[in-house]
């Protein structure tokens, strides 16, 4: 430990003599001293940014701008911490970033400097250190704060990976140091973690029955019949569902043919189907349900190659859709039983 003397001169019994006392150099150490770093991984070529809060003991009264804090880096560092030499920009804070200290703003105008070691031994020159000048005068056990980015300079961190690196943070008022602490850092090869996870891919269909009974036909009205088609998804561009048929109603050699115009009137040989969603090949239902009784319905005819009649272009939860199959006879339609197939299949768009 440095030492300085102390001359004090004493009267006892009309005489004097001299008494040199021993006090620290260092002065009285800062309390609560830290330094939170953005980086905690060693080698850091550019972008390292600290937050230095600490407690001086005693006052700094150095006056108005003429007080310095000093943070002093090992000196085997030398060219690590301070990356290339220059100017710093120092600004308050209270907390730093993800913890609390509510510290009080470092007074004056503050103005920072990296300077680069080099040799060895005990002087500051040779150690890496940070520069803060212009500091108004500190009090004794008020918690200060402020943190440390490169302007001009560039701020690193030292390799190898290491811990407990000492680092020493000082006051001075405009010609002495005042109060010291040593810190202990540590520098890790990697401190980062790569977070993983997995999303299925998902897709589930449900249809809510596989038989369409148009019943016995009607001159009057238009028949239908429904099924709805449920779609659930993770897939980001959504699905589409897609109908056809092995044949249009048929019964031996008689058939009821497909749609003209876009709608099927009662009492016409027509056989389609609509779909309550829109923007698809099958046309949208109107009226808007699948409830027997209309004279007309939008219908579109149904081929043997796909035609979509459900779709959506974002992944879907539970989305219904009725399919609904229409179909009318005319007066003079052959008698019979007529049956058609469909197909549906449903494709998630990943």
């Amino acid at each position: 430990m440095k030492i300085r003397l102390v001359l004090v001169l004493l009267a006892l019994f009309g005489g004097a003599f001299v008494l040199f006392k021993v006090v620290p150099a260092d002065g009285a150490p800062l309390t609560t001293a830290r330094i939170y770093m953005n980086r905690q991984i060693a080698n850091q070529a550019t972008g390292q940014q600290f937050e230095v809060f600490f407690t001086p003991t005693t006052n700094v009264s150095g006056g108005a701008g003429a007080n310095e804090i000093r943070i002093i880096f090992p000196d085997g560092d030398d060219g690590e911490w301070c990356r290339s030499a220059g100017s710093l920009t120092v600004t308050d804070v209270t907390n730093p970033e993800g913890a609390t200290e509510s510290a009080t703003n470092l007074p004056g105008t503050q103005a920072g400097t990296c300077a680069q070691g080099s040799g060895t031994g005990s002087a500051e020159s040779n150690a890496d250190r940070f520069l803060i000048t212009s500091v108004d005068n500190l009090t004794g056990g008020t918690k200060y704060g402020f943190k440390i980015v490169a302007n001009t300079a560039a701020l690193g961190t030292a390799t190898p990976a290491a811990n407990n690196i000492k680092v020493e943070v000082r006051t001075r008022d405009n010609s002495t140091q005042i109060d010291a602490s040593t810190i202990a850092l540590s520098l890790v090869s990697n401190d980062q973690i790569t977070v993983t996870a997995v999303v299925d891919a998902t897709l589930t269909v449900t249809l809510d029955t596989n038989t369409a009974a148009l019943g016995t036909l009607s001159t009057a009205t238009v028949s239908k019949a429904g099924i709805v088609s449920q779609v659930s998804t993770s897939a980001a561009n959504g699905y589409i569902s897609l109908v056809k048929y092995d044949q249009t109603l048929t019964s031996g050699v008689n058939t009821i043919g497909g749609v003209s115009g876009g709608t099927i009137a009662a009492g016409e040989s027509e056989y389609g189907a609509a779909s309550s969603d829109s923007g698809n090949t099958i046309g949208q239902w109107s009226p808007a349900n699948c409830t027997p009784g209309a004279s007309t319905s939008n219908a579109t005819t149904l081929t043997t190659s796909f035609q979509s009649f459900a779709s959506n272009t974002v992944a879907a939860t539970n989305e219904s859709t009725t399919l609904c199959f229409l179909t009318s006879a005319s007066a003079v339609q052959a008698p019979g039983t007529y049956t058609s197939t469909a197909t549906l299949v449903t494709t998630a768009l990943f």
